[in-house]
């Protein structure tokens, strides 16, 4: 089936571009070690003191605490520009899929850090609010 030209224009106007600040998708990973170590810290900073468990590996999945055992588990990690969106799993009662964003800080002539904000902020046409957690 094919659109009419003016409805197919008026969705393509319809449609958002990504925010500026994101550039082209790049890699996906789904391993923790694929991440640069700057984005590991502020990740493991982000979820604390929960913790994050690799993909495949085991994390709690109901409300009762086991220590040392992670209640989040890497899902997806997609490079966007120079930012890194990271899908995980959040146990308990009401288990969910959650975003965060790992946007890279530049300090000087220090080496980069990460800081982590809610949600993909990368997404179309989504407003996500800039605030860290």
């Amino acid at each position: 089936m094919t659109l009419p030209l003016s409805l197919a224009a008026l969705l393509a106007a319809a449609s958002p571009a990504a925010p500026p600040h994101c550039g082209a998708r790049g890699a996906s990973v789904e391993t923790l070690r694929a991440l640069p170590a700057a984005a590991r810290l502020e990740l493991a900073r982000y979820l604390a003191p929960d913790g994050i468990a690799d993909a495949g590996e085991r994390r709690d999945t109901i409300d009762v605490r086991h220590p040392g055992v992670p209640r989040h588990r890497l899902v997806r990690a997609d490079r966007v520009g120079d930012d890194w969106v990271v899908r995980y799993e959040s146990a308990g009662i009401a288990a969910r899929w959650d975003t965060v964003t790992l946007v890279p800080v530049a300090a000087g002539d220090r080496p980069a850090r990460y800081v982590a904000r809610a949600g993909d902020r990368c997404a179309r046409g989504v407003a996500v609010p800039d605030a860290s957690r």
